[in-house]
């Protein structure tokens, strides 16, 4: 059992279930946006290319939301770690850095890219100091998500939970690697450009089923 008293006045299981509703609620906005982009091909743009347009807003006030949740989960987090052994420290801190990352994707917003919007380049030549730091906040996105994967396997391990062990695990690894097929993608090598942006849904979509599951798993333990 948790330590009751972790938090004063709002039980912090509602704050770790901000996790799941981040990853529902960015998932959603992107599905339901892309479907009213006439000129948009999800299997080649990135998300980030949503923030562009009359519309362009709604992407950017995606970001930011889904940053402040997934802040709050990590709030929950460190507060779990205060309070339950065998749990990193490193956790909430990377869940942190996943947070910050989107607030610092709707601060900065992305370059034109893959030829969206129409008359934009396929490859960026002259990056804009936004677009430098928005690339900054997707590169720390990418990195502190499977880190995060990883570490909290030991978590796992220690309560013997193996079928938890083994689904961070697995996520980390195929967060990784559809990371890696994204970031080769959009360096537009013969044939893998037109997926780049099929690879880059696929890759956040294992980053925030880890993250809603997570969410769930530890919201459970609170009753």
């Amino acid at each position: 059992m948790f330590n009751k008293n972790i938090i004063s006045n709002i039980n912090n299981k509602w704050f770790i279930i901000c996790g799941t509703i981040a990853g529902v609620f960015f998932t959603l906005s992107w599905i339901i946006q892309e479907a009213f982009r006439e000129t948009y091909n999800p299997l080649m743009h990135p998300i980030s290319s949503l923030s562009f347009g009359p519309t362009g807003w709604i992407q950017v006030a995606t970001f930011f939301i889904t940053g402040v949740l997934t802040l709050l989960f990590a709030y929950g987090l460190w507060n779990i770690w205060k309070s339950e052994k065998g749990i990193s420290q490193w956790v909430p801190i990377f869940v942190i850095i996943c947070a910050l990352a989107f607030i610092g994707s709707a601060i900065f917003t992305s370059d034109f890219a893959n030829g969206y919007p129409a008359g934009a380049p396929v490859v960026i030549t002259n990056p804009t100091f936004s677009g430098i730091m928005h690339q900054t906040c997707v590169s720390l996105l990418f990195f502190s998500t499977p880190l995060g994967c990883f570490i909290i396997g030991n978590y796992f391990a220690y309560k013997k939970e193996l079928k938890w062990l083994l689904f961070s695990s697995i996520s980390g690894l195929m967060f990784l690697l559809f990371a890696f097929l994204t970031a080769v993608g959009y360096y537009n090598p013969p044939g893998l450009e037109t997926y780049a942006g099929l690879f880059q849904r696929i890759t956040l979509s294992i980053g925030f089923l880890w993250i809603s599951l997570v969410s769930i798993y530890f919201f459970k333990k609170f009753k």
